[in-house]
C-alpha cells in the first residue's frame, strides 16, 4: 500500500505540533482568565479603616475595594476627613472589588438649628427633626398627661433649646409623655422590612431599636429583617419605650416575596372570616396557624429546606368544630383524631 506523500514530509508533523500547542495554550489562557475574572476562592480580610484619612485609604485600597461615600458627620475630638464607620466591618471576609460603604467625618460641619418639638406628637417631632437633618437617638418615656407628646429634647444628656445651632446629623433624645391609663403599645411587624426603614418604624411605634445582629454579610440595601425580638404578634403589647432587637438576612438567602405572599394570605383570609362573622375562636385559630407558619418557616431558596417548610402543620391546643365554606371558597378545616389541619390555596 502506497503511503501518502505528506506523511513523509516533516513539516506536516511540525505543523500538527504547532496546532496542538496553540490549542492547549488557548485553553490555559481561557481558564486562567475566567478564574481571574470570577476571583474563584479569592477572599480578603477587611482591614480596620477607622480614624484613617479617607483620601489615604482610597489611594491605598483603590485596587481592593470600590469605595462609596454615603454620608459625612461631624464628630467632636475625632480626626477631620477620617473614616468614622465602614461597611463591611473589620475582620469580615469578602471578595476583591466589593463595595466599601464609608461614613467620614466632615472637615467643616454643616450647622442646622434645633426646632421646637415640645408638645408636638412623636410622629410630628420625627418629621420635624428629619426635615432639618437631625435624627432620633432614643425615646425616653416620662410621666406626662399627654401620651406620645414630646416633653423635652436633649443632646448628650443636656436639654437643647429651640434655635440652638447643632451639627447636621446630630442624634437627639426625646422625652415623651406616658399619658394616663394604658402604657403599652403594639409591636410593628418588621420581618421582611428593609434595613433603612427599621429604626423609623420602631420609633414610630413608640419603641426603641435595641441590638442589630447581621446573619449575612451583604450590602446594606440587600438586608431585610429576618427575625425580631420580641416576636411579632397582632395581640402582643409591650411597655412604651421597650427595646426591639432585630436580625438581618440577605435577600439572596431569604425569599421575601414568598414570606409576603403568606402574610397576604393570612390577612385576606382573616378578613373574609370577619366579614362572614365567624366565631372569634376560629379567627384566633386562623391567626395562630398562619403566625406559626410565618415564624417557623425559614423561607430559604434551598429546595430541600423549602420542602421541609411546606410540611409544617399547626396543631392547636384544643380542637374546634369543622368549618367549611361553599364550593367557591378554597378554605376549609379537616378534623381528625390528632389535630386540626389548615388547608388553603397556595
Amino acid at each position: 500500500m502506497k503511503v501518502p506523500k505528506f506523511l513523509k514530509d516533516r513539516w506536516f508533523y511540525i505543523s500538527i505540533g504547532i496546532i496542538i500547542i496553540l490549542i492547549v495554550s488557548a485553553f490555559e489562557i481561557t481558564f486562567h482568565s475566567l478564574d481571574s475574572f470570577t476571583r474563584h476562592g479569592e477572599e480578603i480580610v477587611v482591614p480596620d479603616l477607622t480614624a484613617k484619612d479617607y483620601k489615604d485609604v482610597r489611594t491605598e485600597y483603590s485596587d481592593v475595594f470600590n469605595f462609596q461615600l454615603i454620608d459625612s458627620v461631624y464628630i467632636k475630638n475625632f480626626p477631620e476627613g477620617a473614616v468614622y464607620q465602614q461597611d463591611p466591618k473589620p475582620g469580615a471576609k469578602v471578595k476583591k472589588g466589593r463595595n466599601m460603604y464609608i461614613i467620614m467625618t466632615s472637615v467643616a460641619p454643616e450647622i442646622v438649628r434645633m426646632p421646637n418639638l415640645r408638645n408636638l406628637s412623636l410622629r410630628q417631632a420625627m418629621v420635624s427633626l428629619g426635615s432639618v437633618g437631625l435624627r432620633v437617638e432614643t425615646l425616653v418615656f416620662v410621666d406626662y398627661f399627654a401620651r406620645n407628646a414630646v416633653v423635652d429634647q436633649l443632646v448628650s444628656g443636656e436639654v437643647v433649646e429651640p434655635e440652638t445651632e447643632l451639627v447636621k446629623g446630630t442624634a437627639v433624645t426625646l422625652h415623651v409623655g406616658l399619658g394616663k391609663g394604658d402604657m403599652t403599645t403594639h409591636l410593628p411587624d418588621l420581618v421582611a422590612a428593609d434595613k433603612f426603614s427599621v429604626k423609623e418604624r420602631i420609633n414610630g411605634a413608640s419603641l426603641n431599636l435595641g441590638s442589630e445582629i447581621f446573619i449575612d454579610d451583604d450590602e446594606p440595601e440587600n438586608l431585610v429583617v429576618w427575625r425580631m425580638e420580641p416576636e411579632y404578634d397582632i395581640n402582643t403589647l409591650v411597655p412604651l419605650g421597650s427595646n426591639v432587637n432585630v436580625w438581618y438576612k440577605s435577600v439572596k438567602n431569604f425569599d421575601v416575596e414568598w414570606y409576603r405572599r403568606e402574610q397576604f394570605l393570612r390577612d385576606s383570609i382573616v378578613e373574609k372570616l370577619r366579614l362572614k362573622k365567624t366565631e372569634p375562636e376560629i379567627i384566633k385559630y386562623m391567626l395562630d396557624s398562619f403566625n406559626y407558619i410565618l415564624s417557623h418557616r425559614s423561607f430559604s431558596f434551598d429546595e430541600a429546606q423549602r420542602e421541609r417548610d411546606m410540611g409544617l402543620i399547626f396543631t392547636p391546643v384544643a380542637d374546634i368544630d369543622s368549618l367549611r365554606f361553599d364550593d367557591n371558597d378554597s378554605l376549609y378545616f379537616n378534623d381528625n383524631e390528632t389535630d386540626t389541619i389548615l388547608y388553603y390555596d397556595e
